[in-house]
């Protein structure tokens, strides 16, 4: 095992009553530099002492600072002896929450790691059975248990149990371990679609009126009168099929499928209560998954949840140490894009209020990518991107535990400035300064309101890696701003000099219309992961259905092929090159996919006047470009067309939005019509704008 060091270790048991106890700790030279040179080899520490009436004895151990050092401990009385050998001591980390965390190394992209490592590194891991119970048993205890079911040691290089642990807990320690040179374990205690309710002691949630409140009204509420009591109402594989069955219902407005393990109070009892006492450095926190439809609840249960764990764990002087995640960008609700946002807002908000030092990692710009497959992680709520996660923990846990040169927390906007029609932004935890995600030139992600407008999406700059500057032209006077604020916000593109996204925030908490992204707008990329239907759920999901990497531009008629080009841009990473033939007589039809599901269809564009559209002529002759667009009710127009100069630069070309007689608020198709009187050739496009701002 591992031991923290810098604190006095509690070693307690039981014996016969009132029977003598002794303690013995031995050290032995392990030959690595790190070990004192004035350190004491052989018994360094002996105690003895008569247990209590009911049997019960406990002795503290000195405090060590960490070494490779090995230590035996040998623990005698009434005729027994218990040794315990290969004792290290160092770091000691707790990594716990739901899907996501327990999401194990083998479905991730952390297994690749696993051989590489080795037994002598020092890096160790304890778990137990996921569940928490005994292997054969189905019920919870009403009441705190001291025991722990499948309790059991694994050093680094037992590489087949390690593909059973946390990716996100071993990605980690594999980390931290390498930049403090130091014994590390972690305790890898999550459980799968677990509720922030079930880690909470049933003490807490009965004084807490709002929490207890709210469990009974999502109904997993249970007392000793109900206890390890399904609901009478249906059975599990009724409830299961209900979960995955298609509708068109807002799934929040559904109860939300229980559990045993998500009694108030069980995963406490089991997985949490027999750990009293343990000594260590900090938390790892990784939940919400099954909570996010409520921020204001998370916002009271989770700071009460951190106050347990300070109770409960010993640490050094310095204090416990809690760092936690965001939650992955998912399809979070069929009608507000939104929803997920309002959670990690949450997250974010309540740091400063939570009884323990506290760092947040964000994660939106990970790869949303999962293995598909029947298993319980093969699913896009749980993407297989776990190893950027455990090492943006790391870095924090650097900052914040050990005050490393890493920042402590995320990098996030601490104040706002208006000067003029612009808003000027401060950072903190930005490390050496915030920047562009690398190989990224245009600044994205920011939306900008008056104070009567919606949110619409906004130009921005940062300034020498200290401010950000914010605006729209047609927005005179700004009132607040927004960045990443969405389900789906990957485009944005802000992160200190960790490469940590900037945690997304609004500077006002009114809620109003928010333009959401329109990644194709910027011709930077052909490909983004969607999700293509509205119910992830849906018993349609599979095939060309499932979540993926899709196209985000489509070629409608004609024939043509897309390509990016770096090299010929008229801003950002790139432009779209389409080199096209037979559009002399029939168009070329090509424009935006705009029925994503997570790009909450329909494309509302009813705030603009104009559409603007960059474009670069290849070759030395005229040609025409038209609009068409759709809407939800089959309605189609179709512009007068627009002539492409002949001139080897970019050029802008502008097309009418108003009176135009389909519903701007819900667009189904968006194309371009090119026609060349040559049949062959090619153009280049960029930066599709929309301007000549409106609102009532």
């Amino acid at each position: 095992m591992v031991l923290q060091q810098q604190v006095r270790t509690r070693i307690y048991g039981n014996t016969s009553p009132s029977a003598q106890v002794t303690i013995r700790l031995e050290r032995f030279p392990s030959g690595r530099l790190l070990s004192s040179m004035e350190a004491e080899y052989g018994l360094i520490f002996q105690e003895k002492d008569y247990a209590e009436a009911d049997g019960f004895f406990e002795f503290k151990l000195p405090m060590f600072e960490g070494s490779y050092d090995k230590f035996r401990l040998t623990v005698e009385s009434a005729g027994e002896s218990l040794i315990f050998d290969d004792i290290l001591f160092g770091e000691v980390w707790l990594a716990t929450g739901s899907s996501n965390m327990s999401m194990p190394v083998e479905c991730s992209d952390v297994a690749p790691l696993i051989k590489s490592l080795n037994n002598a590194s020092g890096l160790r891991f304890f778990t137990q059975n996921e569940d928490g119970l005994k292997i054969g048993s189905k019920e919870y205890s009403y009441n705190p248990v001291g025991q722990i079911y499948g309790g059991r040691w694994y050093q680094a290089g037992e590489q087949a149990a390690i593909l059973k642990l946390s990716a996100a807990a071993v990605a980690f320690a594999i980390d931290l371990q390498k930049s403090l040179n130091l014994p590390l374990a972690v305790f890898s205690l999550a459980c799968p679609a677990s509720y922030i309710h079930s880690w909470l002691p049933r003490a807490v949630i009965e004084s807490d009126a709002i929490i207890k409140n709210h469990v009974r009204e999502i109904r997993h509420y249970r007392d000793k009168s109900n206890w390890n009591a399904l609901p009478a109402e249906e059975k599990a594989a009724d409830r299961y099929l209900k979960s995955r069955a298609y509708t068109q219902k807002d799934k929040a407005a559904e109860n939300l499928p229980f559990a045993l393990h998500n009694q108030p109070g069980a995963l406490f009892n089991h997985k949490l209560a027999p750990y009293t006492s343990l000594s260590l450095r900090g938390i790892l926190w990784y939940q919400g998954e099954e909570d996010l439809q409520y921020p204001d609840y998370y916002m009271r249960a989770l700071p009460a949840l951190c106050q347990v764990f300070k109770e409960m764990f010993q640490s050094p002087l310095s204090g416990l140490s809690f760092v936690y995640s965001q939650m992955t960008p998912r399809l979070a609700s069929d009608l507000d894009p939104a929803r997920l946002a309002f959670f990690n807002e949450a997250l974010a908000a309540i740091r400063r209020r939570l009884p323990l030092k506290a760092g947040l990692i964000t994660n939106y710009d990970l790869p949303l990518s999962f293995r598909q497959g029947s298993g319980y992680y093969d699913s896009p709520n749980t993407p297989r991107a776990k190893f950027e996660i455990g090492r943006r923990m790391s870095r924090v846990a650097q900052g914040l535990a050990y005050h490393l040169d890493m920042p402590a927390s995320a990098p996030e906007c601490i104040g706002a400035e208006r000067v003029g029609n612009k808003l000027l932004l401060t950072f903190d935890n930005a490390g050496k300064g915030i920047r562009l995600r690398a190989g990224e030139t245009q600044l994205k992600g920011f939306t900008i309101c008056s104070e009567d407008s919606p949110y619409v999406l906004a130009e921005a700059k940062e300034l020498y890696q200290l401010r950000v500057i914010v605006w729209h032209d047609e927005v005179k006077n700004p009132r607040s701003c927004a960045y990443a604020f969405g389900n789906f916000n990957s485009e944005a593109n802000l992160c200190g000099s960790t490469g940590m996204p900037l945690v997304p925030f609004r500077l006002d908490r009114e809620i109003r219309p928010t333009e959401t992204p329109r990644s194709w707008a910027y011709c930077d990329s052909l490909e983004a992961f969607k999700f293509p239907i509205t119910d992830p759920r849906s018993p349609r999901m599979g095939g060309k259905a499932m979540p993926g990497i899709y196209p985000l531009w489509k070629l409608y008629s004609g024939r043509a092929s897309f390509h990016l080009e770096a090299n010929n841009k008229r801003r950002g990473n790139a432009s779209i090159f389409i080199k096209y033939n037979k559009a002399d007589e029939k168009p070329l039809s090509f424009g935006p996919v705009l029925d994503y599901a997570s790009d909450y269809p329909p494309l509302d564009l009813h705030l603009w006047s104009e559409l603007h559209l960059q474009i670069f002529n290849t070759e030395h002759r005229i040609k025409t470009l038209r609009l068409l667009l759709a809407d939800v009710n089959d309605r189609e127009t179709v512009s007068e067309p627009l002539e492409i100069k002949n001139v080897l630069s970019w050029q802008t070309l502008v097309f009418k939005l108003k009176d135009a007689p389909v519903d701007l608020m819900r667009l189904t198709r968006l194309e371009f019509l090119l026609l060349d009187k040559e049949a062959e050739g090619s153009i280049y496009i960029d930066q599709i704008e929309f301007k000549g701002l409106e609102w009532s």
